[in-house]
């Protein structure tokens, strides 16, 4: 998604990373300047850009180290129709990515 930025809150504070994947349930945070303190694996992030901003809650699923960043994958937790509908937006219209030529 180039042109949203990701904003994360944790226990720890306050950070900013890069999308580098989403999904109508999941996002990838990269480029994140610390490890994350969720509680209970839950921390909420603000993704804005191109007009649109979405406050969503996540689930931590893993996390990888990347140099001296770190890597989230996470479930959004309850997600909201404006971010289904912006999702929806922007997959593939003409041919599956996943189809076998």
């Amino acid at each position: 998604m180039i042109g949203m930025k990701v904003d994360i809150s944790d226990r720890a504070g306050f950070c900013s990373g890069t999308i580098r994947d989403i999904s109508r349930f999941g996002i990838c945070i990269t480029d994140i300047p610390r490890k994350l303190h969720a509680k209970d694996g839950l921390f909420k992030v603000v993704i804005s850009g191109r007009g649109q901003s979405f406050k969503l809650k996540a689930q931590e699923k893993w996390e990888t180290k990347d140099g001296l960043t770190t890597i989230v994958g996470a479930f959004i937790d309850n997600v909201p129709w404006d971010w289904t509908e912006m999702v929806m937006e922007h997959e593939p219209k003409e041919d599956d990515i996943w189809e076998v030529h």
